[in-house]
């Protein structure tokens, strides 16, 4: 993941960080800026960043089907690492998920607020 578009616009927003790991923890100085925050657009790119760590899940399908097919073909400790690795896979979704989603509600929050 490269640098999320939403810095561009200068909106005093905060980096959620680029990892394929997840976004970084959020402080509560991220809040108070994502809260000050007046530019539509800009929350709605942090929040569609937050929202794209969906698609780590894309190594749980590639994983699952890996172990489908090892065994398909009788090679069960293929199938055992690919199921490993499928259930290490979801895990670190998980954790991004629940991370993004802390950052979504700020934004959502705020775009609560900018409505009224």
């Amino acid at each position: 993941m490269g640098d999320p578009a939403y810095l561009d616009r200068n909106a005093g927003l905060p980096h959620m960080g680029a990892s394929g790991t997840g976004p970084r923890l959020m402080l509560h100085q991220d809040v108070d800026a994502i809260m000050a925050c007046a530019d539509v657009a800009a929350l709605a790119e942090m929040k569609a960043y937050a929202r794209s760590y969906f698609a780590m899940s894309g190594l749980i399908v590639i994983a699952t089907g890996g172990a489908a097919v090892a065994a398909a073909t009788r090679r069960t400790s293929w199938a055992a690492g690919a199921i490993g690795l499928a259930v290490v896979s979801g895990l670190g979704v998980i954790e991004a998920r629940r991370r993004a989603r802390q950052w979504e509600a700020a934004v959502d929050a705020r775009l609560a607020v900018l409505k009224r």
